[in-house]
């Protein structure tokens, strides 16, 4: 590249901010400051630093019924802004948790301290209203979306609070709009499969179209894991950035029992550092990070940073590597929840013990097993990829024993 006296704009960006659990309780107790303290210091030569909140900054609202809820305290907007986050995207699947008024609450307590978002808004238009942001003569247009497959709750209407959802004609459109007003221009997307080693091939076609619309930089989130950084015709393309902070879920309900604790894959991610010119995207080395046992965010050292970094650069060229994601996601599901129950069933037990313990209800889950199996293969849906998650797996096929038929206890 020609030598250039122009400085560039230092972008980082983190992957979703979850503000439950444990941090709530460090709020109560007077703490949370001191739990961004080493993030600040990754973040000091930042000059823009962008992520995902998970969670709307509340102690009121009503939770829904349909959902599993999270929220945050409100003290955590002046401390994410003390640590130096600049952005948030709320269009996500829990910004909405807790009502309209919670929504509300939460972009007042970010206006205050100082820190812009989108995503999310009272309507619409508020929504899916762009932040502007320059630093050193460069100019950055931002925009958050909510893939509905996710399931958030609800879209933004013309008169009704709620996120942006991720329509790819409105998207693009919206891109369109944006770009003659900046030199940069950076999508925040809350998409994808949660715990997944890859995208889908319909995020991969979006990617692809984003970029012919002049977008700079697509930043995802929702996975909860790492997924590969590419780079394409220009632009990064981050599909994944992980869990910036999390904690596990024991939630009962009348209705059911969500247990979700928190494993290594949820304490891994990685700050991705990006050098935004005027006409250009620079890709910058990765910070691994780790969520230490009091929920910092640290940057990662030794075997840990060296995993990390090794599982970036897998999944990343798994993607470059993989001609048909289609079918690449078609298998896996139909492993996960066709092949895997009926090898479970079929091991279980002796061919006599099938015959004399069979039932009725067998005969159900076989149904939904080839039900799922046309699904997959010949649907062309994408909620057909919903069938695989990693964390709450299941088994559609009853055991041909009860549970004290040989000697395991």
């Amino acid at each position: 590249m020609p030598a250039t006296n122009e400085r560039p704009l230092r972008l980082a960006a983190c992957g979703d901010i979850m503000l439950h659990g444990r941090y709530q309780d460090n709020a109560e107790a007077g703490t949370a400051a001191t739990l961004f303290e080493p993030l600040a210091a990754l973040l000091a030569d930042a000059d823009l630093v962008v992520g995902n909140l998970e969670t709307p900054l509340t102690t009121g609202g009503t939770p829904r019924a349909d959902k599993l809820c999270l929220r945050g305290h409100p003290d955590y907007a002046r401390h994410l802004a003390a640590a130096g986050v600049s952005v948030l995207n709320l269009a996500n699947n829990h910004c909405m948790d807790f009502g309209a008024g919670a929504l509300a609450e939460t972009r007042e307590l970010l206006r205050a301290a100082g820190i812009a978002c989108t995503g999310a808004g009272a309507d619409l238009q508020e929504a899916t209203a762009p932040v502007i942001v320059e630093r050193h003569g460069i100019r950055v247009g931002l925009l958050g979306a909510c893939d509905p497959l996710t399931k958030p709750a609800p879209a933004a209407t013309a008169d009704t609070a709620g996120i942006a959802p991720l329509a790819a004609d409105a998207v693009l459109a919206a891109v369109d709009a944006l770009r003659p007003q900046v030199d940069q221009v950076v999508l925040m997307l809350h998409w994808g499969l949660e715990y997944s080693p890859l995208p889908t091939p319909e995020q991969v076609a979006f990617a692809d179209a984003a970029i012919a619309h002049g977008v700079s930089v697509i930043l995802g989130h929702h996975s909860h894991c790492i997924q590969g950084v590419v780079e394409h015709k220009g632009a990064v393309v981050a599909y994944s950035l992980a869990n910036l902070t999390d904690d596990g879920v024991d939630l009962k309900t009348p209705q059911r029992h969500y247990l979700a604790p928190l494993t290594d894959v949820d304490r891994e991610s990685f700050l991705l550092r990006l050098a935004l010119h005027k006409e250009r995207v620079e890709l910058l080395e990765p910070v691994p990070l780790w969520l230490d046992d009091s929920g910092r965010p640290t940057a990662a050292t030794g075997d840990r940073a060296d995993q990390i970094r090794r599982q970036l650069a897998e999944r990343t060229e798994q993607l470059a590597g993989t001609a048909d994601l289609a079918a690449y996601w078609a298998d896996s599901v139909i492993d996960r929840r066709v092949a895997g129950p009926l090898l479970s069933w079929w091991r279980d037990g002796s061919l006599w013990d099938k015959v004399r313990r069979f039932r009725p209800g067998q005969l159900v889950s076989a149904w939904l097993l080839l039900t799922t199996y046309l699904k997959v293969r010949f649907s062309r849906g994408t909620d057909r990829w919903l069938l695989y998650n990693e964390r709450n797996d299941t088994r559609p096929m009853p055991a041909v024993r009860r549970p004290h038929d040989d000697d395991a206890h």
